[in-house]
C-alpha cells in the first residue's frame, strides 16, 4: 500500500464516525480540528488526513441539517414557487413529486427555507409534469419517518437526498402553472421517455423491470417481483449503478474502438476516441436515471479509471480504486451512509484481489465464475448486516443473470432506444423483444426463488460481527500462508452464531407497539407465542404498512407462525394490512369483530367470554359482548394481557359508549399497568371514569406525526396527567417496547431514543 492509498484510507476512516454521531459537534470544535490537521500535517500525515475527513463530512452534514424547515413554519400554509424535479409518482389517491423551491411568496420575510421538498397532491384535477414551473399553496412538516426495530430509516434517506421538508398541496386558487416544462431539462426527456415506454409496452408484464433498467424508475415493479429479486439476490440489477454504467461504457467503448480502427486516419487515436464516447454514453445513461446518488458515484469512478487510460498512466488497479474512492468522498463526504457505497467499493476490492492473481492462469470464463463466487461470499457479511437476510441461491442466480443482463438485455434496450429515435414504431418492437428476453430470465429466477430455504434470515448480525467477518474475507484473499485458515474461520463465528435475545420465561411477555403513523399495529410476545393486534393502514394495492413495518419486524425476530391475529375492527388504519399478513405468515387463529371481511379464513369472534392461558400469561377479551349491540369503533376487540409481571390493555378504537359499558359489566377487569389509549387519544374516548378505572402507570398513543386529526387531543392528555400516567406516543418516540420481566413492572424503551442519530428529528 503506497502513501496515496494510505492517506485515502485515513481520510475515509475520518469520515466514518460521523454517521454514528447522535449530535453534530459545535462549529468551534470543527475549526479547532481543522487547524490541528494543518498543524500536524508535516509529521503525522495520517492524523491530518483523518481529521480532514472528519471535518469535511461533519461540516457537510451540518450544512444539510441547516437546510431544514424551521419549526415555526410546520403545519402552516406557505405559498411558494419553483420547479417540479424528477419523475412524478402517480397513485390512485395522489400525485407525488419533488419540488425545487425558488421563492417563498407568503408569509413574507422568510429567512431560512429548504431548497428541495417532497410533496403530495391529493385529488388532483390537473396533470403535473416534470420540469414544469408552479406556484403552490402547501402545508409542510420537517423530515419525519417511521422508526421501528430493524426498519427502514426514512429520515436518513431524506437527509441523504437533501430533502428539507415533506408535505402536501392545499386546495387553492393560488395553485397555478407558471411555465411549461423546459425542453432543456433532463427530467423533461426522462418523463417523455417514460410515456413512450408505457405506450410501446402497453402494460406488458415486464414493463416495470424495463422502466427500472432504462430510467432507474422502480415504482412499477410489483411486490411479487421484488420478492423474487430478494430471494435470488438479484435486486441490485434493478438499481442503475456501477454495473449498468460500466456496461454501457464498455459497450460503446467496444463499438467505437472497432469502428475507429477501420479508419486509417484515426487508427492511432482509437482508444482515446472510444474513451470520450464511452464516458459521454455513460453520462447520458446516468442522466436517464436522473443522476441518482449511485449513478453519480459510478460515473465518478468511471471517469477516474478512464482518465488514467486516456492519459496513458499505468496505475496499479488498487491505486485507481483509491483515486476513485477519494474523488467520491470529496464529491459526497457522506457517501458512506449509503449501502451502495459499501457494496460497490467492497465488490471491486474483492474482484481485484480474487481475479488479478489468477488472470494469467485461467481463461476469461473461469475468471468470471471465480469473481462471482468471491463477490457472493465476500459480500455476505455486509448483506446480512444491512438487509438481515441473504440469498443462498444468489451465486447461481447471478452467474446467469449478470451476463444475461450485461450482454443481452441492456444492449438490446439500448439498441431499441436508438432505433426509437429514428422510428418509434420499430423501437416499440425492439422493446417487446427485450421484454421477451427478460421473461426468459424471469422464468429462471422464479424457479430459483421457489426452492425451499433459498433465503437465510440473520436479523441479529451486529456491526462488530460484520467488521470481524469482513476482516476474515480480507485474510482469505491474502496469499496462502499469510495467516492460518483455521484462525481466519474464527472471525466468521460472530456472524454465523449471533447472540440472540434471551428467550422469554414462564410468565414473562413483551409488548411492541409499532410505529405505523396514524394507525395501530402491536405485537405481544410471550414464551413460544406471537400475537398480532391490528396491522396498520393500506395505501394502495402496492403499498401497506404491514409490508413496510409489521412483516419486516416479525421477520427480524424469526417469526414463523402467528398464533393469534386480532383485527379489532374494520377501519383501514387498523385492518388495512391484514391481507398481507395472512398471505405472508401461517396464522393459527384469526379473531375479529368484523368476520364478514375474512370469510375465507374461518374468523372467530372476539367476544368477552373468550380467554386463554399460555405459559403463565393470561389473554382475555373484554369487549364486545356476545350479544353485542355496538357497531363500528365501539365494537372493537379489547384485549387484556396479564401475568404476575404486569398487565396491558389494548383498546382498539372504542369510544365513550363502549367505555361506559365496560365500566358497568367489566369494571373489575379494567385495571392495567399499561394501556394503549382508545381511538388514538380522540375526545370521543378516554373518559375520566374509564381512565380512573384502568389507572394505567403508562399510556401509549399510536399516532402519526402532525396528523390531521390533532391526536392526541390536549384535553385527553390532561386527563391522563391528572391520573398520574406517564405518556408516550409513536410520533415522538417511534416504536415503543414494553417488557414485563422479573416482577419489576413495565420497563419502557423508545426505539427512536435508542437509535437516534443527528439526522433524526427530536420532538
Amino acid at each position: 500500500m503506497n502513501k496515496f492509498q494510505q492517506m485515502t484510507l485515513f481520510f475515509c476512516i475520518g469520515i466514518l464516525p460521523v454517521q454514528l454521531l447522535i449530535a453534530l459537534p459545535p462549529i468551534y470544535i470543527l475549526i479547532l480540528a481543522f487547524f490541528v490537521a494543518l498543524g500536524v500535517y508535516k509529521w503525522a500525515k495520517w492524523l491530518s488526513f483523518l481529521l480532514f475527513g472528519f471535518v469535511m463530512a461533519t461540516g457537510y452534514a451540518a450544512w444539510i441539517n441547516n437546510n431544514g424547515l424551521p419549526r415555526d413554519l410546520e403545519s402552516k400554509e406557505v405559498l411558494i414557487s419553483g420547479q417540479v424535479i424528477g419523475l412524478p409518482i402517480q397513485t390512485d389517491r395522489s400525485t407525488g413529486f419533488l419540488f425545487k423551491v425558488d421563492k417563498v411568496l407568503s408569509p413574507a420575510n422568510i429567512v431560512a427555507f429548504p431548497t428541495k421538498i417532497r410533496l403530495n397532491w391529493y385529488n388532483l384535477d390537473k396533470q403535473v409534469r416534470s420540469a414544469e414551473r408552479w406556484q403552490l399553496l402547501v402545508k409542510l412538516k420537517r423530515p419525519h419517518g417511521l422508526i421501528n426495530p430493524h426498519g427502514f430509516d426514512f429520515e436518513k434517506w431524506l437527509f441523504q437526498q437533501q430533502i428539507g421538508a415533506t408535505g402536501y398541496v392545499r386546495k387553492s386558487t393560488n395553485n397555478q402553472r407558471m411555465g411549461e416544462a423546459s425542453r432543456w431539462a433532463i427530467s423533461y426527456w426522462r418523463e417523455s421517455l417514460k410515456k413512450y415506454l408505457e405506450e410501446a409496452l402497453n402494460e406488458q408484464q415486464q414493463a416495470g423491470i424495463i422502466n427500472a433498467l432504462v430510467l432507474g424508475d422502480r415504482q412499477s415493479i410489483t411486490p411479487g417481483e421484488w420478492r423474487v429479486f430478494r430471494q435470488t439476490g438479484t435486486s441490485h440489477l434493478m438499481a442503475i449503478s456501477g454495473l449498468h454504467i460500466g456496461l454501457v461504457s464498455a459497450l460503446f467503448f467496444g463499438v467505437v474502438s472497432w469502428f475507429v480502427l477501420r479508419l486509417p486516419t484515426l487508427r492511432g487515436s482509437a482508444t482515446r476516441c472510444a474513451i470520450i464516447v464511452s464516458i459521454a454514453a455513460a453520462t447520458g445513461y446516468a442522466a436517464l436515471a436522473g443522476f441518482s446518488i449511485p449513478t453519480q458515484r459510478a460515473l465518478i469512478m468511471l471517469v477516474v479509471i478512464m482518465g488514467g487510460v486516456f492519459w496513458q498512466r499505468h496505475y496499479n488497479p488498487f491505486h485507481v480504486i483509491s483515486m476513485a474512492l477519494l474523488a467520491v468522498l470529496i464529491y459526497d463526504p457522506l457517501a458512506p451512509m449509503s449501502v451502495g457505497f459499501w457494496l460497490s467499493f467492497c465488490a471491486v476490492f474483492i474482484i481485484l484481489h480474487a481475479v488479478v492473481g489468477c488472470m494469467e492462469k485461467v481463461g476469461f470464463i473461469k475468471q468470471l465464475l471465480y469473481a462471482q463466487w468471491w463477490v457472493s461470499i465476500g459480500l455476505m457479511p455486509l448483506v446480512l448486516y444491512f438487509f438481515h437476510e441473504v440469498s443462498l441461491v444468489a451465486p447461481l442466480a447471478n452467474i446467469v443473470a449478470i451476463p444475461f443482463v450485461s450482454f443481452a438485455i441492456v444492449p438490446m434496450l439500448i439498441i431499441a432506444l436508438l432505433i426509437a429515435l429514428i422510428a418509434p414504431s420499430a423501437g416499440a418492437y425492439a422493446l417487446k423483444f427485450s421484454a421477451l428476453l427478460i421473461d426468459v430470465l424471469w422464468q429462471f429466477l422464479e424457479a430459483l426463488a421457489s426452492v425451499d430455504y433459498s433465503t437465510l434470515m440473520m436479523p441479529e448480525v451486529s456491526i462488530f460481527a460484520c467488521i470481524t467477518a469482513m476482516v476474515g474475507v480480507v485474510f482469505l484473499l491474502m496469499p496462502k500462508g499469510f495467516i492460518p485458515k483455521p484462525l481466519v474461520c474464527v472471525l466468521f463465528l460472530p456472524v454465523l452464531f449471533p447472540i440472540h435475545e434471551k428467550s422469554l420465561a414462564y410468565g414473562e411477555f413483551k409488548l411492541v407497539l409499532l410505529d405505523v403513523g396514524q394507525g395501530l399495529s402491536a405485537v405481544v410476545h410471550s414464551a413460544d407465542n406471537t400475537l398480532v393486534f391490528d396491522t396498520g393502514a393500506k395505501y394502495s394495492e402496492k403499498s401497506d404498512l404491514a409490508s413496510r413495518v409489521l412483516v419486516p419486524y416479525l421477520n427480524s425476530v424469526r417469526t414463523k407462525q402467528i398464533k393469534q391475529l386480532i383485527i379489532s375492527h374494520g377501519d383501514n388504519d387498523h385492518a388495512g394490512g391484514a391481507q398481507t399478513v395472512l398471505n405472508t405468515f401461517d396464522v393459527n387463529r384469526l379473531y375479529t369483530s368484523v368476520p364478514e371481511l375474512f370469510k375465507g379464513y374461518n374468523p372467530l369472534p372476539c367476544e368477552n367470554t373468550i380467554s386463554w392461558h399460555l405459559n403463565g400469561v393470561l389473554f382475555e377479551f373484554i369487549n364486545p359482548s356476545a350479544d353485542n349491540l355496538f357497531e363500528g369503533n365501539n365494537a372493537s376487540c379489547v384485549l387484556k394481557v396479564s401475568s404476575v409481571n404486569g398487565s396491558v390493555l389494548l383498546t382498539g378504537d372504542i369510544e365513550k359508549s363502549a367505555e361506559y359499558s365496560l365500566l358497568q359489566y367489566k369494571g373489575h377487569q379494567l385495571k392495567a399497568d399499561v394501556m394503549i389509549a382508545p381511538h388514538h387519544g380522540s375526545t370521543t374516548s378516554s373518559s375520566e371514569k374509564f381512565i380512573k378505572a384502568v389507572d394505567p402507570d403508562v399510556v401509549l398513543f399510536p399516532v402519526g406525526y402532525k396528523n390531521r386529526f390533532g391526536f392526541p387531543k390536549q384535553e385527553v392528555i390532561e386527563r391522563y396527567e391528572k391520573q398520574g400516567s406517564r405518556r408516550l406516543d409513536t410520533a415522538r418516540h417511534g416504536a415503543i417496547i414494553v417488557r414485563f420481566y422479573n416482577h419489576q413492572g413495565p420497563r419502557i424503551e423508545s426505539v427512536r431514543e435508542q437509535t437516534a442519530k443527528f439526522w433524526n428529528w427530536r420532538h
